[in-house]
């Protein structure tokens, strides 16, 4: 199995019109999308409540995967789905009250650029995709650090931009991984898409995004990684969900269905 670790996954508006929504729990209530239910087996659902209940106990992350991954005999994308989509109760509770599902007019707005577009990407090329237990969209991780289909990829990122611009920021921060291959063409093309459209915008190629991230001095930030979620004390946007919810009608299995 790759080594879960290895994938890549940081003032608020005074009047209630400019508020962000947050997002409520999405928990029993919430079943799955239409037809997800075929890809979750019985073995499946045993080993989320079973990892589950080991993360709540505080149990190691990385032990209690082996365990219930080896109990229940999953696959390698079970037991990425299981790393990836199901947190503890309490963690699940902390992101949760982070995030927001629309972002307010006028914020100032930190990227995790490969984070969302490698989850785009990932669900044009039908990796399975799921809503984790903390509310926000995640995939098995298959393609993360590495660009196989760059009209694919820079198709994304034009589609991203033209979200962007809709949404009425003061200041975007678009953050992408200098480490990753092609970074830096993927820069260029991502300004140029904002400057076609005339946004306010910098794009940056650091080494280490998830520190700007997770220490981001704005609103708000967009990413879906659990890590940079747990440190940041700003709100985080779903922007991946948000796009794909939007321009594709995308709905996705709610993993906290099964737990109950």
């Amino acid at each position: 199995m790759e080594k879960p670790g290895d994938f890549k996954e940081s003032s608020r508006a005074e009047d209630a019109d400019s508020a962000p929504t947050v997002a409520a729990e999405e928990g029993p209530e919430s079943p799955p999308a239409e037809g997800a239910s075929n890809h979750f087996d019985e073995a499946f659902i045993g080993a989320a409540r079973d990892y589950r209940m080991l993360l709540d106990k505080e149990y190691p992350v990385d032990a209690s995967l082996k365990l219930v991954g080896d109990r229940y005999r999953l696959s390698h994308n079970g037991r990425m789905m299981l790393y990836r989509g199901i947190l503890s109760r309490s963690a699940s509770q902390i992101d949760l009250a982070k995030l927001v599902r629309n972002p307010w007019e006028g914020a100032t707005l930190g990227i995790d650029g490969y984070n969302i577009l490698f989850t785009l990407t990932n669900y044009m090329h039908g990796h399975p995709m799921f809503i984790a237990t903390d509310g926000f969209l995640r995939d098995v991780g298959g393609a993360h650090g590495r660009i196989a289909d760059h009209r694919g990829f820079e198709r994304m990122a034009g589609l991203t931009v033209d979200i962007l611009a809709t949404l009425n920021l003061d200041q975007i921060t678009f953050f992408l991984d200098a480490p990753v291959s092609s970074s830096g063409r993927q820069a260029g093309f991502i300004r140029e898409a904002f400057a076609r459209r005339g946004i306010n915008a910098e794009v940056r190629l650091e080494n280490g995004v998830d520190h700007f991230l997770a220490y981001w001095e704005g609103e708000l930030i967009a990413t879906a990684d659990s890590a940079i979620i747990a440190r940041t004390k700003a709100h985080v946007f779903d922007l991946a969900r948000y796009i794909l919810e939007r321009q594709f009608s995308a709905r996705f299995p709610q993993l906290a269905f099964f737990l109950e």
